[in-house]
């Protein structure tokens, strides 16, 4: 009977640390963030290293998803932003839609959003960039809409 048990036992220990590890997942580690189907590029992506995870939290209400990262800073946020934003509209698809200061790279804190298509047909995804001298945070907002851009 023993015999039966142990091995039992062991799946389930590996079972359970395989399932926390997924529920879990630590966004400072991501690549890619994901929102409904879509996936968007971390900071760690897109900076080359990780950042310090302040907070996190995930809301869907009314069709609307949205996802907030928190992430705690110190020196550079302005030009990891910069880059950041520069590079999301660059490679990956983002616009710039709207600016808290007319010139984003001169402010000493800001916020920036910026918009793209869901891969998800009639749906967008909204990119929020707000930070200060403690840190950023990083909005994404998934809902249904369409994107026109007019030159």
């Amino acid at each position: 009977m023993l015999l039966v048990l142990i091995p039992i036992a062991v799946v389930l220990v590996i079972a359970i640390a395989v399932i926390s590890s997924l529920m879990t997942e630590n966004t400072a580690e991501l690549d890619f963030i994901k929102i409904g189907k879509d996936e968007i590029p971390s900071v760690k992506l897109v900076i080359g290293e990780e950042r310090d995870v302040s907070g996190e939290s995930s809301n869907v209400e009314d069709g609307v998803t949205e996802k907030v990262i928190a992430y705690n800073v110190t020196g550079n946020q302005r030009e990891e932003m910069l880059k950041y934003a520069q590079t999301l509209s660059d490679k990956y698809g983002f616009w710039y839609f709207e600016t808290g200061e007319e010139d984003f790279a001169e402010t000493k804190g800001s916020d920036l959003r910026l918009v793209k298509e869901s891969v998800e047909e009639d749906h967008i995804v909204i990119l929020r960039i707000d930070y200060d001298s403690g840190g950023y945070t990083i909005t994404l907002t998934r809902l249904r809409g369409t994107l026109t851009i007019n030159f």
